[in-house]
């Protein structure tokens, strides 16, 4: 990871090392995210860009680019509008507090994210309505003004 200053964190952790920029990288592409049954898995398919898949006793997730999941068998749900913000690794695994920093930040500009985590990198999938201010304020921006409880923009 790049040198940064120990500060305290947003969390109030004295010692924690936090940096303003947290260099995060927009991916374009319009995501979908889908649920299908246990024990499903993805038929073999040329990819280009990304995908991730969950497999778990409850049910199977793909994550993958829009045109990729209408290529796939209809899944149970299905929640489109997604966009991927990649934080380029590598990152050590003994890092602490980075998701914690980026869930900070985000919250505080009231926009909902989930996260998946490469081996070297790490990624949050927000709404592409908030992506750019998802972007913004991961890179140290002041948070946007706000209204009272209600997501952002």
């Amino acid at each position: 990871m790049e040198s940064s200053t120990p500060v305290a964190s947003a969390a109030g952790e004295p010692g924690r090392a936090v940096r303003s920029d947290l260099g995060p990288i927009l991916d374009p592409t319009p995501l979908a995210v889908a649920r299908y049954p246990a024990g499903w898995w993805p038929p073999p398919v040329t990819v280009q860009g990304f995908l991730g898949v969950v497999v778990e006793p409850g049910e199977t997730t793909v994550v993958a680019a829009e045109p990729v999941l209408a290529g796939l068998p209809a899944p149970e749900a299905v929640e489109r509008g997604w966009q991927r913000i990649t934080f380029a690794g590598p990152l050590p695994w003994e890092l602490v507090g980075f998701l914690a920093d980026v869930a900070t930040r985000l919250a505080g500009a009231r926009i909902p994210f989930t996260s998946l985590s490469g081996f070297t990198t790490d990624h949050v999938l927000v709404r592409s309505a908030q992506a750019e201010v998802a972007v913004a304020v991961l890179r140290g921006a002041p948070t946007p003004d706000l209204r009272p409880n209600v997501t952002n923009p």
